[in-house]
């Protein structure tokens, strides 16, 4: 028996790139090949989330709202903002997470914005996806191949690939199957304690698409047709609902934009890596965030802050009471820097019943650097700095 559940797609479009000249023909290729494959599924419990760049121009977004108004699948679409490169799988975790309750289960399927998909790919799987425990995978190794820029067709056999692979199972469990290698789909599943099921179709059931935008070498990668290719035909394109003619003229608009040098997607390289290097960090500090406000009435990990002065505040010279409230017998220290090295320069005891502490302090006119340092016996537990401006 056919399995039930919510089905959601998630496509990435164009993270990192704000190139108006690239979003034009790339959202020609999107209009008239993905959209139109997804709204030709026709009435299912089907969520579409698209992830953006949150720095992305508001006039390419209302361009991406154009698209969706057009094949009127606005109310199927969330859209989810991401920083940057760095947050992209989590942001692919969250798109699956958002759209079912965490014990139910959810049909997910990447998707990528110059592919297409059919309903009969997804009626497939849901045929031979179970209930057990683990999340499942499903693959249709062979598709259509289209050659976009020669304008011909031919057969294409992945054994998991983004277009041709669905998934089912719980959110969390889904989400970090979709985000492990493409090429392992199968065998990770399995490894997990899930099911991966390889559905033979006679129909193509899905499309992927071959152009020249900074996506490799184009042509080695349509040398895997051989000589099996034809031209590309309106029959092809009816499971999908893509228009033959619209799809030429956007393959043609395409063609008309300057060859990308290297592959799109690493132009920012150095960047990714750095940003990559600042998420572990934040990642570090939220976990210790978790840890604190996960044992709120009790002590198992020391917090403390300050009320007052508050971290950039401005004030006047003279003497100023630091204030702040922190775990009952753990020490503040307060910690200052003008020109030369930090200075320890009083120190409180956070009090046994409210926790309230209280440092007095002396300054001058100077930019201050602060330091309060927490202490649990003699292990330091936290440590809060910032700039105090004394004029």
């Amino acid at each position: 028996m056919a399995v039930e559940a919510r089905t959601v797609l998630v496509t990435r479009m164009g993270v990192g790139i704000f190139d108006p000249a690239w979003w034009r023909t790339r959202l020609g290729l999107f209009n008239c090949i993905t959209a139109p494959s997804v709204a030709h599924m026709g009435d299912r419990d089907l969520i579409w989330a698209i992830l953006v760049d949150s720095d992305l121009p508001w006039n390419i977004l209302g361009d991406i709202h154009d698209v969706f108004d057009a094949h009127d699948l606005s109310e199927r679409v969330r859209f989810h903002f991401v920083p940057d490169h760095s947050r992209l799988s989590d942001a692919v975790r969250e798109a699956i997470r958002a759209e079912t309750h965490p014990r139910c289960r959810v049909h997910a399927q990447m998707l990528d914005d110059d592919d297409a998909i059919s309903a009969r790919l997804h009626d497939a799987h849901f045929g031979v996806f179970e209930h057990p425990n683990g999340a499942q995978v499903a693959t249709t190794p062979r598709g259509l191949g289209i050659d976009a820029p020669r304008g011909i067709c031919g057969e294409l056999v992945y054994p998991s690939h983004v277009p041709n692979s669905s998934f089912f199972g719980f959110a969390d469990e889904v989400g970090n199957l979709i985000l492990s290698s493409h090429r392992k789909w199968l065998r990770t599943a399995v490894q997990r304690g899930g099911q991966a099921h390889s559905v033979e179709s006679r129909t193509d059931d899905w499309l992927y698409l071959y152009h020249r935008q900074g996506d490799g070498e184009y042509d080695s990668r349509i040398a895997r047709f051989g000589d099996s290719m034809r031209a590309l035909e309106q029959s092809d394109l009816d499971p999908f609902g893509i228009d033959l003619d619209a799809f030429q003229n956007s393959v043609r608009d395409h063609e008309s934009t300057p060859a990308t040098m290297g592959l799109t997607w690493r132009r920012t390289q150095p960047q990714q890596y750095e940003l990559s290097d600042l998420k572990k960090r934040a990642q570090d500090v939220k976990e210790k965030c978790i840890r604190i406000n996960s044992d709120i009435f009790g002590d198992s990990e020391p917090f403390f802050y300050v009320r007052s002065p508050l971290p950039d505040k401005r004030m006047k010279p003279g003497r100023r009471v630091f204030l702040g409230v922190g775990t009952p017998g753990t020490r503040i220290e307060l910690w200052i820097r003008g020109n030369k090295d930090f200075k320890q320069m009083g120190t409180a005891v956070c009090d046994a019943e409210d926790g309230s502490w209280s440092i007095e302090q002396g300054f001058r006119a100077s930019r201050w650097s602060i330091e309060l340092r927490q202490f649990n016996g003699d292990t330091p537990v936290n440590t809060l700095s910032y700039p105090l401006y004394v004029a």
